[in-house]
C-alpha cells in the first residue's frame, strides 16, 4: 500500500475516545495452568503473567537481534526468551526464581513460552492502519 492509499488519522471517521486509560497496556495479570511434564497431564504449574505495552516490546527487539557495521545480522533467541521470562512472567505456584526459570527443562519452557509473545510477533511489524482484519 502506498503512502497515498493510507488512510490519514485526519481523514478517519469514528469516535475519539474519552478515556485515555484505554490506551495504555493492561497491568491486570492473567493467570495460566501449564504442563510440566509430558507423560502425566495432571502434572501442572500455574504461571501469572502481565501483558507488554509497545515500548516493551520494542525493547524486546534489541535484545535479539543484532546488526553489525558489515550488515551482517545475529539473531539470540535465548536472549529474547530471558527478556521475555523477566519482563511477562510475575510470579508461578510454586514460586521459582528467575535464575530456575532460564534453567527450566525442554518441557516446560516450551510450555511457558507458547503462552508468552513470539519473537516473529515482534518482527512482523505493528499493523497498517486501516488493516484490522
Amino acid at each position: 500500500m502506498s503512502q497515498e492509499e493510507r488512510q490519514q488519522p485526519s481523514e478517519m471517521n469514528g469516535t475519539v475516545i474519552s478515556d485515555p486509560s484505554t490506551l495504555l497496556a493492561n497491568s491486570a495479570v492473567t493467570e495460566h495452568t501449564i504442563r510440566v511434564d509430558p507423560d502425566d497431564e495432571s502434572l501442572v504449574m500455574k504461571v501469572r503473567v502481565r501483558e507488554l505495552s509497545f515500548m516493551d516490546m520494542q525493547s524486546a527487539i534489541k535484545t535479539f537481534v543484532a546488526i553489525s557495521t558489515d550488515g551482517g545480522v545475529e539473531i539470540d533467541i535465548a536472549g529474547y526468551w530471558k527478556y521475555m521470562f523477566d519482563k511477562c512472567v510475575v510470579s508461578t505456584d510454586p514460586t521459582i526464581g528467575r535464575g530456575q526459570l532460564n534453567a527450566l527443562n525442554q518441557f516446560v519452557g516450551s510450555q511457558l513460552s507458547a503462552i508468552l509473545p513470539q519473537p516473529q510477533d515482534l518482527l512482523a511489524g505493528p499493523l497498517e492502519i486501516g488493516n484490522e482484519e
